[in-house]
């Protein structure tokens, strides 16, 4: 295309020269009366052109019109933009005449990574934030996630003893507390029961149980008064005279054999009482230690 135009320009001015019109000598520089010619416009792509001839020599220029689309090269950076400030940057267009724009480069903008220090119950935990360009931080505090307690174990009380319940933080098993049970400070027992009766020279046993926690209390009986007869052994030194309305003495010996016998026949049965008795006490008190023992069981949690 440039070649075409030049072409078109020195056949001008050749018939400029030819033409039969008196001219001047060459004009003095700067004194040329100069007037278009002829014109070419540009294109996006491809430049265009003028044509400028003089009316008194018939000198003659050409000047260049750019396409209208601008052939960038690549950017080119000249200052790197930070998380807080802008860069710069250029490139250049290639055509006839290289020429440049520039233009600022945004701001990249921090790029935050989040860690995280859990909270615990009593303990305020932190979410930190990390710019991975240029490690600029900030934090924000994460509230303490407080206690989360419920009833692990219950330990009922007995009549003397309390008993409590034990709560355990659902989120944190170290954290615990206990709410005591008040015990009610004494027993509920119901009747007595006579267990072995009183005799005459043994004691007796009578009990009663709480209905509450099966406690049994032992009372004894006192024994009751031994009767004695004494026997006559020596005759009387006179033959007894018997009186109006007294007892014959017979009869009174007779009633003493028999209370003797009665006595003796006691005295024999004392022994299988005291056994019976002791037994009887003896099962009495092993059962009281089994129920002590489990209390004391319930009581630490074993089973």
């Amino acid at each position: 295309m440039r070649r075409k135009l030049r072409a078109a320009a020195l056949l001008a001015a050749l018939l400029c020269l030819l033409a039969p019109v008196a001219r001047a000598a060459e004009c003095a520089p700067g004194q040329h009366n100069y007037v278009e010619n002829r014109r070419i416009p540009a294109t996006a792509m491809e430049d265009g052109e003028i044509e400028y001839i003089c009316t008194v020599c018939g000198h003659g220029y050409t000047d260049v019109i750019f396409a209208t689309d601008h052939l960038w090269g690549d950017w080119v950076t000249d200052l790197k933009a930070t998380c807080t400030q802008p860069g710069k940057k250029h490139r250049t267009c290639t055509r006839a005449q290289p020429h440049s724009e520039t233009a600022a480069i945004p701001a990249l903008g921090h790029d935050y990574k989040e860690s995280i220090v859990k909270p615990s119950c009593e303990k305020a935990g932190t979410k930190t934030f990390t710019c991975s360009r240029c490690g600029d931080k900030y934090t924000e505090r994460i509230d303490p996630l407080k206690h989360d307690y419920r009833e692990d174990n219950r330990i009922e009380p007995s009549c003397l003893e309390p008993g409590k319940i034990i709560f355990v933080c659902a989120r944190d098993p170290a954290h615990t507390y206990e709410d005591p049970i008040p015990a009610p400070g004494s027993h509920s027992f119901g009747e007595w029961h006579t267990e072995t009766p009183a005799g005459e020279g043994t004691e007796g046993l009578e009990t009663r149980e709480c209905g509450r926690c099966g406690f049994v209390e032992e009372h004894v009986l006192d024994a009751l008064p031994v009767t004695t007869t004494e026997l006559l052994t020596e005759p009387p030194t006179e033959p007894p005279t018997e009186l109006p309305g007294t007892i014959p003495v017979m009869d009174i010996v007779l009633v003493s054999a028999n209370a003797a016998s009665l006595g003796f026949f006691a005295f024999l049965l004392i022994p299988y009482f005291l056994c019976l008795a002791y037994a009887r006490k003896r099962r009495k008190a092993q059962e009281q230690r089994d129920a002590l023992r489990k209390e004391v069981d319930a009581l630490h949690g074993y089973k």
